[in-house]
């Protein structure tokens, strides 16, 4: 498998042509359900992607659709097995919570990701130091800590040259809000610094104040938009405060967010400003550390 060719985008693909086929046939899923002896529950996990599908009840579903083509079988089949495929963050999933780890797999098969990020920075750009910092203040399991951690840091390794388009939106409230000493701070800002020279990667500042004359739709709090190969809606994603990520397919929502997402870049700083601004914090707080040293 290439970066971006993971199991969660076979898997939406099958679901995808699963629920084509029985649509063209004119099956409602409780006849689906009825036909084969299943649940109607077993027919929706299927087609919403919360359930794999093995290769004996792929069969069974073609067959019930008329899909006898040989090749066009093969094709099918060959999509179940790939969508099953152990992937690094397969050792995971008993200890994450289950959105999260689908979330893991979207992101990691993204070609193209936008987010907005209210309350921390955003993860596919954070620091070892940074992350341990967040992880710690809200978890006390120390085995957990450093899961959380290594996942955050394994989820990076697609923030490359020839990775996905990568577009952050960033709070300056965000940029400000010190989660540990004033050089894991210094750090962070440069990482992100780093992360902007690569030519896929955009990153702008929402500034506070004045700069910001407009409540704005941020507000509502971070946000992702996820473009999957192939596939021509996006996925939503929204951080809560008591769970790691709800995810969303809805078109009406997704739009939304795209609206959302095209004024909170309108309103911010352009990536020169943004990156003249984010040296200014670290000059900032270089002259800040050597004048309390003295």
């Amino acid at each position: 498998m290439s970066q971006r060719d993971t199991p969660v985008v076979h898997q939406r693909r099958l679901r995808g042509e699963l629920r084509r086929l029985r649509e063209d046939s004119s099956f409602t899923q409780k006849y689906v359900a009825e036909q084969l002896e299943w649940s109607v529950s077993k027919i929706i996990r299927i087609e919403n992607g919360s359930s794999n599908v093995g290769t004996t009840d792929l069969k069974a579903l073609l067959e019930l659709y008329d899909v006898t083509d040989p090749d066009r079988v093969n094709e099918l089949l060959d999509e179940a097995r790939a969508s099953r495929k152990s992937v690094w963050w397969t050792r995971h999933r008993p200890y994450i919570d289950p959105q999260f780890y689908f979330f893991i797999g979207i992101e990691a098969s993204a070609e193209r990701i936008r987010q907005y990020q209210a309350l921390a920075m955003p993860g596919l750009v954070q620091t070892r130091r940074y992350t341990q910092a967040l992880a710690s203040a809200v978890e006390t399991d120390e085995t957990e800590i450093q899961r959380g951690v290594d996942i955050r840091m394994k989820r990076q390794f697609i923030v490359t040259a020839d990775g996905p388009e990568l577009h952050f939106i960033i709070d300056e409230a965000v940029l400000r809000r010190f989660v540990d000493q004033p050089e894991v701070m210094i750090e962070q800002w440069e990482a992100i610094l780093e992360k902007a020279e690569l030519p896929n990667v955009t990153v702008q500042v929402l500034r506070l104040g004045r700069d910001v004359k407009t409540a704005h739709r941020g507000l509502r709090g971070s946000f992702s938009l996820l473009k999957l190969p192939d596939d021509a809606a996006e996925v939503l994603v929204l951080e809560e405060p008591l769970r790691d990520v709800m995810i969303r397919d809805d078109q009406q929502d997704i739009k939304k967010y795209d609206e959302a997402f095209g004024v909170l870049e309108d309103l911010a700083l352009d990536k020169n400003e943004s990156i003249e601004f984010i040296r200014s914090l670290i000059a900032e707080e270089r002259d800040a550390s050597i004048a309390k040293a003295v």
